[in-house]
């Protein structure tokens, strides 16, 4: 067993290779969306399939700083001021407290979007990072659900890039997996 030192150390490290991943994913020069992270997903899918307390540190890192990770989409008040509608999008400040740009934002959600779906396609397919396989097929299904009946309401700015960026990372494995389910999501995404 582990004494309490080396429990702690192990959270530490758990906690640490979590945090060190989210600045990786989220900085300007991390390309998600051309596959920068199918590596990086695969070596922490491995470490999450040997041990199930990273799963949650993993997890709790990725939706702290991208809600649209969990999929959740931001339902401001009609009387919501602007800061409250950018905080609500998980839009983040600088030092000196001014919001990211918009197109800041949207790469840093793709990044992390893509890095969700590249985990959940990652090898070991027992893995359950992110709820592995399973997690991509429902994470799609939810998203969809979220997402204002057409033509009812305009989509959120942010489907097209979310959508894309997750595709991108998990559409070949949901083509494979789940080929029946991911035919019916493709044709609501294609009707609707």
């Amino acid at each position: 067993g582990l004494s309490p030192d080396m429990a702690l150390g192990k959270r530490y490290f758990l906690d640490l290779l979590a945090s060190t991943t989210m600045n990786r994913i989220q900085a300007e020069s991390f390309n998600g969306v051309k596959g920068d992270g199918f590596p990086l997903a695969a070596t922490l899918a491995a470490i999450g399939s040997q041990n199930k307390d990273f799963e949650a540190v993993m997890t709790a890192h990725i939706y702290t700083v991208c809600p649209t990770a969990i999929p959740i989409l931001p339902t401001p008040k009609h009387d919501a001021s602007e800061e409250e509608v950018m905080t609500g999008l998980g839009m983040k400040k600088n030092k000196n407290g001014d919001f990211e740009s918009f197109p800041q934002f949207l790469a840093r959600t793709e990044n992390i979007i893509s890095f969700v779906a590249d985990v959940q396609s990652s090898l070991p397919s027992s893995h359950n990072l992110l709820d592995g396989s399973r997690g991509a097929i429902e994470w799609l299904r939810r998203f969809i659900r979220l997402l204002p009946p057409a033509p009812a309401a305009p989509l959120p700015l942010i489907t097209a890039p979310v959508l894309g960026a997750f595709l991108v990372g998990a559409g070949h494995m949901l083509a494979n997996k789940y080929p029946d389910h991911f035919k019916k999501i493709l044709t609501i995404i294609n009707n609707e």
